[in-house]
């Protein structure tokens, strides 16, 4: 089984740039915008145990400071147990990480991240990760 622990550096260079995107839009009061950031960080990070929490966190502060507590609970869900299908490279490949879709739905990766997220399993109807002979 393939263990997923270290985040490629080209991987981690568009995570953070994600991230930063978040974190403008955030500052600038542009929520929507700011969500849609941390959701494609969240298609980047999930495969990687650390990046994949630190994004659930991102999203469980984001609904605390919003009083969402259906996204509350989704993110506390999420948290809890995300990290170990990153480990375990048993994840829903695409899925937004948001509690508005479901926690194991496999979802379409956007056209300008597929370059970078070539390696991952894309015809699984279930849980899968990165290809095994990556």
């Amino acid at each position: 089984m393939r263990m997923n622990w270290m985040m490629p550096s080209n991987w981690k260079l568009r995570y953070k740039i994600e991230l930063d995107q978040y974190k403008s839009s955030y500052n600038r009061g542009d929520k929507l915008d700011a969500w849609k950031f941390l959701e494609r960080a969240h298609l980047i990070g999930q495969y990687y145990p650390i990046p994949h929490t630190g994004t659930h966190f991102r999203m469980l502060l984001f609904a605390l400071r919003e009083g969402d507590l259906k996204e509350i609970f989704g993110q506390l869900l999420r948290l809890s147990f995300g990290w170990l299908g990153s480990w375990l490279n048993r994840i829903p490949v695409g899925n937004t990480g948001g509690a508005n879709v479901p926690v194991f739905q496999p979802m379409p990766i956007p056209e300008d991240l597929l370059d970078l997220l070539s390696k991952a399993d894309q015809t699984s109807k279930g849980l899968s990760g990165l290809n095994r002979n990556t």
